[in-house]
């Protein structure tokens, strides 16, 4: 697993690449909890589109995220779930707990509108 950390205007974008399992879990958890700090209240966009395999490991660690975002008022969106992940969305309905958008541009887009304008911190 790869993680991409970035910052585009007010959003954090995650890109995940490989296989978000349980060998991979607990870095992404540790390094996106640790970018959330970048702006308050937290946006993030956690980009799946190159993730090929997602696990029970994984997806605890989104709904973590979700949790913790949510929790400091701010928005999580997953972008680009394709294959066997947006299967496993499906079946665990979690595409009903999270928003999800087609691409990351839409996701960031979205968070970039007024009315999403968290401040910046450090």
């Amino acid at each position: 697993m790869s993680i991409s950390l970035g910052l585009q205007g007010p959003c954090v974008i995650a890109r995940l690449t490989g296989d978000f399992d349980f060998g991979s879990a607990a870095e992404v958890r540790d390094r996106v909890t640790k970018a959330l700090d970048l702006t308050q209240p937290p946006m993030l966009v956690i980009d799946m589109q190159a993730v090929a395999v997602c696990d029970s490991s994984g997806l605890s660690v989104l709904v973590y995220l979700h949790k913790a975002v949510t929790a400091s008022g701010g928005r999580l969106l997953l972008s680009g779930l394709n294959g066997r992940c947006k299967h496993l969305f499906a079946i665990t309905a979690l595409d009903k707990f999270f928003e999800i958008r087609t691409t990351a541009e839409l996701a960031i887009a979205e968070l970039n509108e007024p009315g999403d304008s968290p401040t910046f911190s450090g």
